[in-house]
């Protein structure tokens, strides 16, 4: 598996903390990870070690024999120390259990002695790795949400960024705004965003789906009605129209609605006024209507499915969303939020996707968009046995990667890069990692190969 390494300057804000009784291995390690940029602590016992341990330290290097506390008590410690901080444990190789043992407890890793400096120092790129990427998602999460209002809309890619633009832009006015695109690419979080950021914020947010309720049914939900207006109608009842006074009205899968109905809408939206079923008196209402649909309006019309009139007084503004095959560099940020909020509504340990999963998820073309996604996150983080989610924990779909190219590495909108990569480590594992054979199947130089796979982090 390809991890990434640290950089010259690796970001880790606190010294390593390395405690090794052994003189010897303790001011190698040490020596050699200075060498890569990483600043460390050095202790010879845990209650040494521990006691350099604070809020802002992020590392903890500990072997797990030490006179006096052991390196288990120094991970419990530490654990409860500093919750943050991730410990990563030394052991013999007659000692596996223990490290397993461990692992259990929250270690996020382990190195066997004689230690490699190399591996030590690939686990220690990963997990620097890792927290950038986590730094990076809290960092535009609060952005959005400064900038925007809303957090769950997430996305950096130009696409997205229109979306935003008209979003900052209509949400002052009382304009009403029609969303389309594909369902599941958040036409509600779109709605909700607009509201948040509107003068009308502090009122309600009030949602309905036309594709969920019968005609009949949907009429007194919207107007509401008095009672004896109809059969079952035992009291007065305020429609959402009413409910919806003085903030906003989503109105999803809008072309559902029956001529009627938009007629009665459009009286809405013109005088301002609603009247309720089985009453004659006009209630006024200040509020903003936001609808949306995944259907073409304007093919509807010219089939006598919608109003023409009706059509043009919802799209006063038009925001049309892109399908996530669209912008699919946004895949891995909004994977990686996804994967974080179902570890939390689940109680699971923290997880996070390899390399590979990354790229296979970047890759595939997404027909129920951004809520597809977000549920196959979720599958994949409950399926997974330990905090490494890869292709195998992903749904069948997603493992199995449908044969639209050669060796079903082809993905319309995958990027050179990415492809590229593709090919030369299926090919690399294809001849059982023999570099030479590789280099001679792709029909480029060794020095080449060397170069790529370097880039790649992978290991000799």
């Amino acid at each position: 598996m390809a991890t990434a390494s640290p950089a010259a300057s690796p970001r880790l804000f606190a010294p390593i903390v390395l405690i090794e009784d052994d003189d010897s291995v303790r001011e190698s390690l040490a020596e050699y990870l200075e060498g890569k940029g990483y600043a460390v602590a050095q202790a010879t016992r845990g209650e040494e070690g521990i006691a350099q341990v604070d809020a802002e330290t992020e590392v903890v290097i500990t072997d797990f024999k030490l006179p006096g506390q052991s390196g288990l008590d120094v991970l419990r410690e530490v654990r409860r120390k500093n919750p943050n901080c991730e410990v990563i444990i030394v052991t013999g190789h007659g000692s596996i259990d223990s490290a397993v043992e461990a692992m259990k407890e929250g270690a996020y890793h382990y190195v066997t002695k004689p230690v490699n400096p190399t591996v030590l120092l690939r686990i220690l790129g990963e997990l620097v790795h890792r927290r950038n990427l986590e730094a990076e998602v809290s960092q535009l999460r609060q952005q959005l949400d400064a900038q925007y209002g809303f957090e769950q809309l997430i996305g950096r890619s130009p696409p997205m960024r229109r979306v935003f633009d008209v979003i900052r832009q209509v949400a002052p006015t009382r304009t009403t705004v029609l969303i389309t695109g594909e369902s599941g690419t958040g036409k509600e979080l779109v709605a909700r965003a607009i509201h948040q950021n509107s003068p009308r914020k502090n009122g309600r947010f009030v949602a309905i789906n036309c594709a969920a309720l019968p005609a009949t049914l949907l009429e007194s939900e919207l107007f509401g009605h008095e009672k004896g207006a109809f059969t079952g109608a035992a009291a007065r009842r305020q429609g959402l129209l009413q409910s919806a006074n003085g903030g906003t009205l989503f109105i999803d899968e809008v072309g559902e609605l029956e001529s009627a109905l938009q007629v009665k809408l459009l009286r809405v939206l013109e005088s301002r006024t609603v009247t309720p079923l089985g009453s004659n008196r006009e209630e006024p209402v200040d509020l903003r209507i936001v609808a949306a649909t995944h259907q073409d309006l304007d093919k509807r019309v010219a089939e006598g499915k919608f109003r023409e009139d009706f059509l043009y007084r919802l799209k006063v503004v038009s925001l049309q969303l892109p399908a996530l095959r669209e912008r699919r560099e946004d895949v891995p940020l909004l994977a990686r939020t996804f994967l974080e909020q179902a570890v939390k509504d689940n109680g699971l340990p923290p997880r996070r996707f390899t390399p590979e999963a990354l790229s296979r998820l970047a890759g595939y073309h997404w027909p129920g968009n951004v809520r597809e996604l977000r549920n196959v996150v979720e599958s994949a983080a409950v399926m997974s046995i330990d905090e490494s989610v890869g292709i195998e924990d992903l749904p069948a779909p997603l493992v199995e990667r449908s044969p639209t190219g050669a060796g079903g590495l082809f993905h319309v909108g995958l990027q050179m890069a990415e492809l590229e990569r593709a090919a030369i480590l299926a090919t690399l594992k294809a001849n059982g990692g023999n570099r030479t054979k590789t280099a001679e199947t792709l029909a480029i130089s060794l020095r080449t190969l060397q170069r790529k796979l370097k880039e790649y982090q992978v290991q000799e």
